[in-house]
């Protein structure tokens, strides 16, 4: 019974942790959002002030509007790098698995719905405003470079659908996901030990 009980805990753990990175790109990090591309971080912040106001986004964009996506770079090489924003159209949401990473040669061929052009940003900071009239699905790209270096981070979203359901909601929170993944161990483990022990009782009143 504690074989397979720790398979179900790994299992858990596995279907949990692949909600942590179902962004490509974008990691989610106790309250901070990271953007990752090649070596270097990113702070990811994502906001839609007519909806709702202070509230900050990792990923997806629960409503259609106004929205603002501000990067601050960590790394401070990349202020010396030119940064190109991409984003293009997708025909569904993304996989939440590790195939959402992999640049994809084809899409960055396609028009992009919008584009901010390569250019440097030497104070660490880029702010991207769009307003998206229409739910639907993307894919985000992010490109620097400089004479020696390039690196792409893709990273897909959604615009338009709100989360409503219990891995959504427990997604962006780590701490959450630890919590839940602890007491359902313990819970899995509580009951086999007992299953155990009824079966150890049944065995010796037969003996």
């Amino acid at each position: 019974m504690v074989k397979i009980s720790k398979v179900m805990i790994v299992c858990v753990l596995l279907s949990l942790s692949s909600q942590l990175w179902a962004h490509g790109g974008v990691v989610s990090r106790g309250n901070e959002c990271r953007l990752l591309v090649g070596p270097y971080v990113i702070n990811f912040s994502g906001y839609q002030p007519q909806n709702n106001r202070s509230e900050q986004f990792c990923d997806d964009l629960p409503n259609i509007g106004e929205s603002i996506i501000v990067l601050d770079f960590v790394d401070r090489k990349l202020r010396n790098m030119t940064v190109n924003f991409r984003v293009i159209k997708a025909d569904a949401a993304p996989l939440g698995t590790a195939e959402d990473g992999k640049v994809n040669e084809a899409e960055l061929a396609q028009t992009p719905f919008f584009e901010i052009p390569a250019k440097h940003y030497p104070n660490g900071l880029m702010t991207i405003e769009q307003n998206f009239t229409e739910k639907g699905h993307f894919i985000g790209y992010l490109i620097v470079e400089d004479e020696n270096e390039k690196f792409i981070s893709r990273f897909p979203f959604s615009v338009g659908y709100p989360k409503n359901n219990f891995l959504d909601i427990f997604s962006n929170n780590p701490i959450a996901i630890i919590a839940v993944i602890a007491g359902i161990a313990i819970m899995i483990l509580v009951v086999g030990r007992k299953r155990d022990q009824s079966n150890e009782k049944k065995k010796t009143n037969v003996g």
